[in-house]
């Protein structure tokens, strides 16, 4: 229903290149620039700025960026609804995933722990990373999308949503290939001295939050950079470009080709799981609860 070169400028802007952009849209990389091309004809302003470490929204892109998310998200919904009604699909589970936050891990742990149950299917509601993007999506859940695959550390997160956890990812740093630290295996707390450490600002992650304190107490010697919001891929070319440390995840480690992610010799980790609305309807509540019955059962043994 949506104008494909509206999906596609949602894409490029959520990747930051037309590369990977055509990589999950399945198409050439010259179809998605001469889509991209001809929307700014047609709008009669640039939508991005273009960079040798990607493709960035401009302030008219990022006006555009807002309302065509939100223009695609009412788009799905109605195709959504008009099946439903139509008596198309019965119990389908709309999870949104993103370049950071891919939602494969938990159709993989539904195969696994369904037990061949074929009543549920499954759609993909995309979006953008950034602070912005994912607390839409999270104020939707249980209106145009169930659930969200994410990292959690966040306590104003699972205050007002409910978070099922299927696993765990370690907290570890990025930096630039170039930089003196990247032939290293392991880092240890003396190795981020004297750097610069970019890290989400105080109160995004309690998680995060502890080691802030750790270093404030202990390794005066790192300079804490702040982020703000959610990480999204500016973080990840910020620092590629300033030549920072960055707090990352395990599960992130080939989100930038440019940057090499490096296990430290710390405890820092962050649950792994599913965010879903507090009051979810009830084929959700059946989904989420035969997962987290298999995960119990897992333990027990």
């Amino acid at each position: 229903m949506l104008n494909p070169s509206i999906k596609t400028f949602i894409k490029v802007a959520g990747c930051g290149s037309f590369s990977a952009a055509s990589e999950q849209l399945y198409i050439s990389k010259v179809s998605v620039m001469n889509q991209i091309n001809a929307l700014e004809a047609h709008i009669g302003v640039p939508l991005f700025e273009r960079t040798h470490q990607g493709v960035f929204l401009s302030a008219a892109g990022q006006a555009l960026y807002k309302s065509a998310e939100k223009m695609l998200r009412l788009s799905e919904n109605a195709i959504y609804e008009a099946r439903q009604l139509g008596g198309a699909i019965s119990k389908t589970i709309r999870i949104g995933t993103s370049i950071m936050r891919p939602c494969s891990s938990l159709i993989d742990l539904w195969e696994n722990v369904s037990g061949g149950n074929q009543e549920y299917q499954f759609s993909m509601v995309p979006f953008s990373d950034g602070a912005d993007s994912l607390n839409i999506i999270l104020a939707h859940l249980g209106d145009t999308i169930d659930c969200v695959v994410t990292p959690c550390g966040s306590t104003k997160l699972l205050s007002n949503y409910n978070f099922l956890p299927f696993g765990t990812c370690k907290c570890a740093v990025a930096l630039s290939k170039k930089h003196p630290l990247a032939k290293k295996e392991v880092l240890r707390w003396e190795d981020l001295e004297n750097n610069s450490l970019l890290l989400v600002r105080r109160g995004d992650s309690y998680v995060l939050d502890e080691m802030r304190d750790d270093i404030l107490q202990n390794h005066t010697a790192i300079h804490i950079v702040d982020f703000d919001g959610y990480y999204d891929l500016s973080a990840f070319n910020l620092c590629e470009r300033l030549g920072y440390l960055m707090e990352t995840l395990d599960i992130w480690s080939n989100l930038h080709p440019s940057l090499i992610t490096i296990p430290v010799k710390w405890e820092y980790e962050l649950p792994y799981g599913i965010v879903y609305a507090k009051n979810p309807t009830d084929h959700v509540s059946v989904f989420v609860d035969t997962i987290a019955k298999a995960i119990r059962s897992r333990v027990r043994k």
